[in-house]
């Protein structure tokens, strides 16, 4: 659970480091000859992962906790 628990806050960090770098990236003076895409383009674009990935984080941890809640003895069975 303590993995499970660190690579979400991973994936958070990663995802507001993204964002961040986004929001800052603007004030930056660009080259008038290369086209920028607008700002709320590229905050859904970096939005859409995150939003992945909470789904799937959601999923996950649901899907664990069933699995512990059946069978409390077993981790995990790989192969017979």
């Amino acid at each position: 659970m303590l993995v499970f628990v660190l690579c979400a806050a991973c994936c958070v960090l990663g995802h507001v480091a993204i964002l961040r770098s986004v929001v800052r990236g603007r004030a930056t003076h660009a080259d008038s000859g290369v086209p920028r895409p607008k700002l709320f383009v590229e905050i859904v674009w970096a939005l859409v992962p995150a939003i992945v990935l909470a789904f799937l984080l959601t999923a996950t941890w649901a899907r664990v906790r069933d699995n512990a809640a059946r069978k409390p003895g077993v981790i995990m069975k790989v192969a017979q």
